[in-house]
């Protein structure tokens, strides 16, 4: 028999896939999950809530999986991406798609990998009025006489990248140095570095191509790991003076023409000003704290797509404050020096969501827990904190 409706959950074996999956899982509604990966296991698909796991690493197969659902569905199959690669994918592959199956996109199907490019994100985001940090691009032909330093280097787009990429160069050296280091030899993008207050996102929920944008709060995040977000922070209403920032962001996405959750990053820079950073074309690793705000963009995205009664979802939902840790990378942090002890536990008493650990659903993170290396982590940062690191190393 048939299934009348379906869901597809695409994306990397992290946090991201996750917490979809458990926003889904909390209003009863168990999603098949594909998780892009060449490994042979996952602590993602150890959720109670999955109606159905897959690893997969070739793109054939991906598309071979998500047509089979299709056929064995009789109603509408939605998807939702966790990671850019997986949102580009879905897109590229739009003219093999079945007709009942939708997923994330702009109007124009085929289009949503330019859209990845942050070089043109900051263009547009400049002609509809956000202040962008000075940005050029160095291809082939380097020219830096014309850099100011310290400035900070992104890859051209995410996808296939991620965070990798980023550097901060402080001297014309360090960016020399950067691009000698570098394994391919594409145009990148340098922005001047910011002296920031704090970064902030805005997660949100577009739905046919922007007529309804959902934007519930912002996160705030005041401690970060490098160029890594995924750290403690608050999520709460917007406060008014963000309302502007709020609108601006809503046109951007209305300029996009897209549907699909997304999220779109700041910074507040320490002159006040408000820098638009990128957007994200899929759902954001983060997007757990908004959920555990009581606004559930995973669920009310599904609805839309299933003509369900997405409205009324909306008009029940509210914003509680929320303060979220990634419990392991956080810990870990602490543990190797980079948060301090005190911090760590002021922070650890304020949580109320966490980015893995669930209550109702823990088998995924004991799962984590077990590959995680967790006892060599605390043994290493320990013996780095009390010098016996470097006194082991010397005497090799």
């Amino acid at each position: 028999m048939k299934s009348q409706n379906n869901i597809i959950v695409i994306g990397g074996n992290h946090q991201n896939t996750l917490g979809v999956i458990e926003a889904l899982g909390q209003k009863g509604i168990s999603p098949i999950v594909i998780i892009m990966s060449s490994a042979t296991t996952s602590y993602v698909l150890c959720s109670k809530y999955i109606k159905q796991g897959y690893i997969l690493s070739q793109e054939s197969d991906i598309v071979k999986t998500i047509l089979s659902v299709c056929a064995e569905t009789e109603g509408v199959v939605t998807s939702i991406a966790c990671s850019d690669d997986a949102a580009v994918l879905l897109d590229n592959n739009h003219m093999r798609w079945a007709s009942n199956f939708t997923y994330p996109s702009t109007k124009q199907k085929g289009d949503l990998y330019q859209w990845t490019s942050k070089e043109k994100m900051s263009e547009v985001a400049q002609a509809i009025g956000m202040t962008i940090p000075k940005s050029s691009v160095i291809g082939d032909d380097v020219a830096l006489d014309n850099l100011t330093f310290p400035l900070v280097t992104k890859p051209f787009t995410s996808v296939k990248n991620g965070k990798n990429g980023f550097s901060l160069c402080k001297t014309r050296e360090d960016l020399l140095k950067y691009i000698e280091q570098r394994q391919d030899k594409e145009p990148f993008q340098v922005q001047e570095y910011i002296e920031k207050e704090f970064e902030f996102q805005l997660i949100g929920c577009s739905l046919n191509h922007g007529e309804t944008i959902l934007i519930p709060g912002r996160t705030n995040i005041t401690t970060t790991t490098g160029f890594n977000n995924l750290v403690f922070l608050r999520y709460d209403k917007y406060e008014p003076e963000y309302q502007q920032i709020v609108d601006l962001a809503k046109d951007f996405v209305q300029y996009t023409g897209y549907s699909g959750l997304f999220s779109v990053e700041f910074m507040k820079g320490k002159d006040g000003k408000n820098y638009f950073l990128e957007m994200n074309f899929r759902n954001d690793g983060n997007g757990i704290a908004v959920t555990a705000s009581g606004f559930n963009l995973p669920y009310i995205w599904y609805l839309w797509q299933i003509n369900g009664e997405w409205e009324k979802e909306i008009q029940e939902s509210s914003v509680r404050t929320i303060y979220m840790m990634p419990e392991l990378s956080f810990f870990s942090a602490m543990v190797n020096g980079e948060v301090g002890f005190v911090e760590w536990f002021k922070d650890l008493r304020m949580t109320n969501c966490y980015l893995t650990h669930f209550r109702d659903d823990p088998e995924p993170f004991k799962c984590l827990l077990r590959r995680s290396h967790l006892t060599r982590t605390i043994i290493s940062g320990l013996a780095k904190r009390t010098g016996l690191y470097n006194f082991i190393k010397r005497k090799k």
